[in-house]
This record gives structure tokens, sequence and C-alpha cells, in this order.
């Protein structure tokens, strides 16, 4: 994203002749160039070499495939400490504090100064509130269910309207396509929208979107929009699934890390685009700070074939960069989605054929989720810790306009917090982690689904395969920034 670039970046590329300022910052650059004490091939084999090992032990431990792990757990809401917590009055003044939250950022966006560093509203959205998000409802749970602006607005004016009404039946065929859409258009925004940092912008696009949301709960139903439209809602939720509290019914369940992501029915096809959509996304944000791509665009620019049709286009006034990431944008999804479903395919045939692949791919597809977590605390972390500290001098003065209501307005960002080191180790670890507990999931799915054990077992083998490698190509890519 831009405003990420910007905020943090310390080191950028010589801009390409043809494509302008085709070399994009390295947004996850520390201004030192960090030399990691052992070859990174030493790493890459050794973190493929640890999921590996992580299968052979795993399969010493799930057996049974009658196992429930996901049904143990402890109402935390029963303790006299934090029963409160969940009272009404509670959740409702969080409720009434979102929707000021609310409120006040689309006060700022249109009226605020149009600098995005002297304004609230980027900052906060990108960093506080995306990222931050996506690290709550992975650490602690779906706070985004409490606290979701349109879910508290609609059901509110639900209720004093006197019901909506039932709506109409959602199609089953459309499934989780609309989310995925939004997702696509809200990915596009964040890494190659020129638009995206602007504080205006942000409040129009808040206001459209405010708009489909509620046309879509007023339509279809506010629960079955939530589940399927509603594209925030369908990510945090998905991400809560690997968070150790569970709240549901008044209660609040603490469970196993990861349990949460065991499916007993399979995900559709919508379901399965979305989370390969949610994984590349974070990957091909990592990509576009990798020399391997500042090499693609240089190939591009230097390309006879392409340069006649790159010149013409570039005469008529089209954003070649935005062009090429957009392109870039579509592809690699295409191919993890490919790469997956020949996974699943041969995941089918080693289980016996007994269950399709269809169906193999929306049983196993939750297990790539802790990879998705692990990749987006590696990549994000330093965005986040350094970043996300502009929000305190901007808490002061949120619409630019001269406020020092905190006495924070001097504050200047400390880069130091974070160095790449940490980042690094940070990185290997979450991503090793993440990988295991996918090898985890992946075969307690198979123990359940497939009639035997040999069949579980050698179903795993094409899954452990995708995961090893995506471990190895994880690592180097979060390594380019730090060591290349």
């Amino acid at each position: 994203m831009h405003i990420k670039n910007r905020l943090i970046s310390l080191a950028a590329l010589t801009p390409l002749a043809l494509l302008g300022s085709a070399s994009p910052a390295w947004a996850h650059a520390f201004g030192i160039r960090y030399d990691l004490p052992l070859p990174l091939w030493l790493y890459l084999g050794g973190a493929g070499a640890a999921v590996g090992l992580s299968f052979a032990v795993i399969t010493l431990f799930i057996k049974s495939r009658q196992s429930r792990v996901e049904d143990l757990g402890f109402n935390l809401a029963a303790l006299p400490v934090l029963g409160w917590l969940s009272s009404g009055a509670v959740l409702n003044l969080v409720r009434l504090l979102s929707l000021a939250s609310f409120i006040f950022l689309l006060t700022a966006g249109f009226l605020g100064h149009p600098d995005p560093f002297r304004n609230f509203v980027p900052t906060f959205i990108w960093v506080v509130w995306w990222v931050g998000m996506a690290f709550a409802s992975t650490l602690i749970g779906n706070l985004w269910d409490l606290i979701n602006p349109w879910k508290i607005a609609y059901t509110w004016v639900d209720k004093i309207w006197g019901g909506f009404g039932a709506g109409h039946d959602y199609p089953r065929r459309l499934g989780r396509w609309p989310a995925v859409l939004l997702f696509l258009i809200f990915v596009w925004m964040e890494l190659i929208s020129e638009q995206a940092e602007q504080p205006r912008m942000l409040a129009l696009l808040i206001v459209a979107y405010s708009a489909i949301t509620w046309t879509g709960m007023r339509y279809y139903g506010r629960d079955t929009w939530l589940a399927n439209g509603e594209v925030f809602a369908v990510v945090f939720t998905l991400l809560a699934r690997f968070a150790c509290l569970h709240g549901a019914n008044g209660e609040w369940r603490l469970r196993l890390p990861a349990v949460g992501l065991l499916s007993r029915d399979p995900v559709p096809l919508s379901g399965v685009c979305f989370v390969l959509l949610l994984l590349t996304s974070v990957t091909f944000d990592g990509i576009l700070e990798t020399p391997l791509w500042v090499a693609f665009l240089e190939w591009i620019s230097e390309s006879q074939v392409l340069r006649p049709g790159l010149l013409a286009l570039r005469e008529s006034g089209v954003d070649l960069l935005s062009v090429i990431k957009s392109a870039a944008l579509i592809v690699l999804p295409l191919c993890f989605i490919a790469a997956f479903l020949l996974t699943a395919h041969a995941i089918a045939r080693m289980g016996g054929g007994t269950v399709t692949t269809r169906d193999v791919a929306g049983y196993f597809v939750l297990s790539l989720v802790p990879i998705a977590i692990a990749y987006h605390l590696s990549h994000y972390l330093s965005y986040l810790l350094i970043a996300g500290q502009n929000i305190i001098p901007l808490a002061s003065d949120p619409f630019g306009i001269g406020w020092d209501l905190f006495g924070t307005i001097a504050y200047n960002v400390d880069i130091g917090i974070v160095n790449a080191k940490m980042i690094w180790y940070v990185a290997v670890t979450a991503i090793v982690v993440g990988h295991v507990l996918a090898v985890y999931i992946a075969h307690v799915m198979a123990a359940r689904i497939f009639p035997g054990r040999a069949q579980a077992l050698a179903s795993q083998l094409p899954m452990l395969i995708l995961m090893v490698a995506y471990t190895m190509i994880s690592l180097w890519i979060l390594s380019q920034p730090i060591i290349a």
C-alpha cells in the first residue's frame, strides 16, 4: 500500500526508464543490511525439514478418526470476574463507541486535512484497523462481530423501525463470490491504487461500501450477507477460527489454538477461492518488495516484443506499473488456486478415491489459514510496530488543523523499536509454527474423511509437499528486504 511505503520506507530502488517510477519502495526495509549468521539455504532447508518432521510426529498421536479436539474448552464467562464483560450494558457501550468511531472517521475523512500524514483516517484504517484487527482476531477472537459498525447500525435501525422483514432467499450458487470480488477490489486499493491513502477518497469508499453492505443486508437478511458478502466479517471470522477464544451464545469458550479450523462440512468452492485469495494477497505484497519483482519489471521494460505496446499505452496516459501489478494480482491467485486444486486431486486419488476432488479441496483449504496468519504476522509486524506509532501524534490532531488534544503532537516515530534481526527470527518461527499447525489440521481432517489409516496417511503426502514448498518460498520472500 502506498501509505505504508511512505510511512516506514527508508530505501527505494532506481526507477526504470520505461515504466517511470516503477520500482516500489521496500516497505519493510530498515535502512541497513542484515547478514544472516547462517546461509539462507540452511534456514530454508531447516524450516522445510521441520515441517516434514512434524508430519511424522503428528502421525504418532493422531490415530483415531473419532477425535473431536475442537469440543474441548472452558467457558470463561462462567468466572465471576469475567462474567460482567459479557453483560448487555458493557456490550452495548462497546457497540456505541464503535458506531461513534465510524462516524468520526467519516467526518475526519471529509472535513479533515487532505494530506494523509496530517489526517487520522489513512493511518487508522490501514495500520490500526486492517492490520491490528487481523492480529486481534487471530490472538483473541472474533472482536469484529462485536464492533462491526455496519452490523450495529443495521441492527439498531431494524429494531427502531420495527423490522425490515425476511428479505429474499440467497441464491445458493452465489456462495461467497460477493466477498471474493469485494476482497479483490479491497486488495487492489490497498496495494496498487494511488488513491488508497487520500482521506476524502477513503471516506467516499466507506460510504459506497456502506451502501452495498446495508443493501445486501436488507435484500438477503443481515446474517446471510454478513456470512457471504460483508468481506471484513468473512475475513475476521475466518482468522478468528484460529484463536484460543471463541464467543457464542453468551459464552466465551477457551480452546486449543487452530482447532476451530476443523470443519465438519466441506467449504464451498467460493470459500476455497476466498481463503486462497487471502493467502496470496499477503504473498503478493511480499513479492513486490523483492529484487525478483524489480527484475521482472526490467525484463518487461526491455522486451522488444512488449516495448511498442507499452510505449503506446504510456503515451495514451496509462499507468503501466498499475496495469502490470493489476495483471499480477489476478494471475498469482489463479496460480495458487490451480496448484491447490491439483494437490486436492492428488489427495483424493491417494486417499482411495472415496472423496471427490471438490470435497477434498473444501475439507483441507482451512488448513492453509495458519499459514496465512503466520505470513501476515511475519510480513506486517514491523509495519504495525513502526507505522502504527503515527497514530500517537495524529490522535492529538485528527483533523490536521493544529490541535494538541493529548499533548502528543510532537511525538517522533521510533524506528529502532524493531530491527531486521528480530523480524527475521520472528518470521522463521511464525512460518514454521504456522505450517506445523497446518499439517496438524490437515492430518486430523484426513483421519476423519478417509475410511482407513493407511489411506489417510497416503493422502497427506501431496499436502505435505505443498506445505514444505510454501514454507521455503515464504521464508525466501520474507528474507529479501532483509538480506538482499
